[in-house]
């Protein structure tokens, strides 16, 4: 008797290796710990996935913390300046939506491995430019070239960040771990973070120049290339076994495929545009508030300011494994709101030490993402994934845009950085509200996003085990 069993690819055992016929049936493999089936591997994969956009959100904030030494060396205004920050963003309003569509329809390897060169080769621009000053290059000149390089690694790093939440989605839907390996993903990006605002005014100190961080950026971008080029390897012999190999012929609709997408979809990136625009403009700005409210030094508010990142970067995971046993991710999407809304009114009204709301505003920002990003890989089949997180992160950026420069422009007319926190709490409140109409929505529909991850799973999903 044929000891061999069939049975549908989502009813296998915890670990079970799979291998799927032409024919369509599932037949039990039995490989070594480290097949490309195996958890071991899945989880060595996320290893060098979280890796990828470590470096491009360091190199993102390394100009913050010498922003003094860099206008003094180069001559130039605080405007300038800002327009390092603003060239990077304003593309992104509508270049990680075809970069979403480019994922979809060459795939994540070849995608990423183009993104993460734009993404290498403009921080190094940007790092080379100063060191060209005084023999070929006049202050304004090595500006302009900075300028270029921003551009360039603007380019490929939003895109490249849509690419690596696609990777972990489809790594891991299907499993009990999903929300936890995006958590886990962002973690490891935040760090790169965290460390370029707490330690990249430090490292320009103990090299003796602001140009050694921009340097750390280009090496941090160099393990991350390196890191693309790993997954590559790691990634190709796994897809015959989960049924994705890409066939660009029957992707060439994805332009048209976001008018089919779930309204629920849109209405979590829209929950999402509205509670980044109270968050990130606000930490934005929050060094300066600190600084001008309550007279803490440069040094100390930025370290207050980077509660906000760091309480993300180290709860996202935990959070993210929470709701993957618990669900209900529309419920938590409220709950965040509800917990950020006092916070900013305690630091608009109030002069209570302003450790404590910002940390709740750390919480809600890990607890919100967490619930948000998961949710999309239950409502939009695999193969369009990455124009689902393209389209989702093109509104989110094209409203953080308009949002910081609404800010900004209230703080400036009225000198009042309480007003622009008060703008901050309307935001708040519209992500509040769209978070209810999720709840109704989804109730209405099933209730998909409510389950918990191990039954998660899209009729028209790619195969994945559990584990």
């Amino acid at each position: 008797m044929d000891n061999t069993e069939t049975r549908p690819l989502l009813q296998q055992p915890e670990g079970q290796p799979l291998l799927t016929p032409v024919g369509g049936e599932v037949v039990h493999e039995h490989r070594g710990i480290f097949h490309p089936t195996s958890v071991l591997y899945r989880y060595v994969v996320l290893l060098f996935i979280s890796l990828i956009c470590f470096g491009s959100y360091f190199s993102y904030d390394e100009i913050e913390g010498i922003q003094p030494d860099l206008q003094d060396d180069l001559k130039i205004s605080k405007f300038k300046f800002g327009l390092l920050y603003s060239i990077y963003s304003f593309p992104n309003m509508i270049l990680v939506f075809f970069g979403g569509i480019l994922g979809d329809k060459i795939g994540l390897r070849l995608s990423s491995l183009i993104f993460v060169c734009f993404v290498f080769s403009g921080t190094l621009l940007v790092a080379l430019a100063p060191a060209l000053k005084g023999g070929f290059l006049t202050g304004t000149a090595v500006f302009w070239l900075m300028f270029v390089g921003r551009l360039i690694f603007g380019m490929g790093s939003e895109s490249l960040n849509v690419i690596q939440t696609s990777m972990t989605a489809q790594w891991f839907k299907g499993t009990p771990n999903l929300a936890f390996a995006m958590g886990l993903t962002l973690s490891m990006s935040r760090l790169g973070d965290f460390l370029a605002v707490a330690l990249g005014a430090t490292i320009a100190d103990a090299m003796g120049s602001y140009k050694a961080t921009l340097w750390a950026g280009t090496l941090l971008c160099g393990i991350s290339l390196i890191s693309t080029v790993v997954y590559g390897l790691l990634d190709k012999p796994a897809e015959k076994y989960f049924n994705r190999v890409v066939d660009p012929t029957e992707n060439e609709l994805n332009f048209k495929a976001v008018r089919y997408f779930d309204i629920r979809f849109w209405l979590v990136s829209f929950v999402c545009l509205s509670f980044y625009s109270g968050v990130l403009p606000f930490v934005a700005i929050s060094s300066a508030f600190l600084h001008d409210k309550y007279h803490y030094s440069t040094t100390t508010a930025g370290w207050i300011s980077s509660v906000v990142i760091l309480a993300s970067m180290v709860l996202s995971p935990v959070l993210g494994k929470f709701l993957d046993k618990f669900g209900h991710r529309p419920y938590f999407v409220v709950l965040g709101s509800l917990v950020i809304v006092p916070a900013h009114l305690v630091l608009a009204f109030t002069h209570f030490t302003p450790v404590v709301p910002i940390i709740f505003i750390g919480l809600s920002f890990s607890l919100v993402p967490s619930a948000l990003w998961p949710s999309v890989p239950l409502l939009i089949k695999d193969r369009e994934l990455a124009t689902a997180f393209g389209s989702m992160t093109a509104i989110q950026n094209a409203g953080l845009t308009a949002t910081n420069a609404l800010a900004g422009l209230i703080a400036s007319t009225y000198n009042s950085y309480e007003l622009s926190i008060l703008f901050f709490v309307g935001m708040d409140c519209i992500g509040l509200i769209l978070g209810i109409v999720l709840i109704l929505v989804d109730a209405s529909r099933g209730k998909t996003l409510c389950s918990v991850s191990h039954h998660d799973h899209h009729p028209e999903s790619d195969g994945v085990i559990n584990g």
